[in-house]
């Protein structure tokens, strides 16, 4: 019975991810609605409103694998909460999440922050694009991060607790959310890493503080960077 509570979540959002990304892959020829002459802008809120769909489904059916752990991490958590000891990432036992998330939020977003400047070196940059999408940046890196973590963190996290040792659990996050990012943004082998990487931080921060309030607001920041240099990028085209 308990091999089954751990292989359906796993398969659950294997299924999730092949949705998403062949929702992704539909939508660059083919679009429901546009609302912008910005064909970036009109793919996003295409995207945006089927990963909502996906995420809503996600939610339902994890709140019925495990109401009892759903209910305790659907909400912010306690962002002071201690954090468990992680040398590898710089997290000391009993650091304080709040400590701790503020230093991870600026490495990470620091690291992500690189890596995308080097993709915009390669073209002639006019950074005043970003006055007119500003908007349309900061609403697509709110759903798109809410909704990667309600399915990768929330979806995982959440039926396998009390079933996995926490570890095994965040690595299992780390990889169902590392290997979609071989196609995603940054690409390849680099990115599918950086993204496994930053699901492990997150599902630990998950756990550790029940709930979402850091996982978001990491995600949330990283997002902005990238889709902030795909709409540069696009506009170089």
């Amino acid at each position: 019975m308990n091999k089954f509570k751990i292989t359906l979540p796993i398969i659950l959002v294997i299924l999730y991810t092949g949705l998403i990304l062949l929702a992704s892959n539909q939508l660059k020829t083919t679009k429901l609605f546009s609302i912008s002459k910005n064909e970036l802008v009109n793919f996003h809120a295409n995207y945006q409103l089927l990963l909502l769909g996906i995420t809503i489904i996600s939610l339902t059916i994890t709140y019925f694998l495990n109401k009892e752990n759903f209910l305790n991490y659907c909400s912010m958590g306690n962002i002071s909460a201690p954090a468990q000891e992680m040398k590898l990432f710089g997290i000391n036992a009993n650091d304080s999440w709040a400590k701790t998330g503020i230093s991870l939020t600026i490495i990470i977003s620091l690291a992500t922050g690189l890596f995308m400047f080097f993709q915009l070196k390669q073209v002639l940059v006019d950074w005043t694009l970003l006055q007119n999408g500003i908007l349309w940046i900061l609403l697509f890196s709110l759903t798109n991060s809410f909704g990667e973590e309600m399915i990768y963190r929330m979806g995982i996290v959440s039926p396998l607790k009390g079933l996995l040792p926490p570890m095994t659990i965040y690595i299992i996050s780390a990889i169902l959310f590392g290997l979609p990012h071989l196609a995603g943004m940054p690409s390849g082998f680099i990115g599918a890493t950086m993204a496994g990487i930053l699901g492990l931080v997150l599902a630990k921060s998950f756990h550790e503080t029940n709930g979402f309030f850091w996982v978001w607001i990491i995600h949330f920041i990283q997002d902005v960077i990238i889709i902030g240099t795909l709409f540069l990028l696009a506009a170089k085209k």
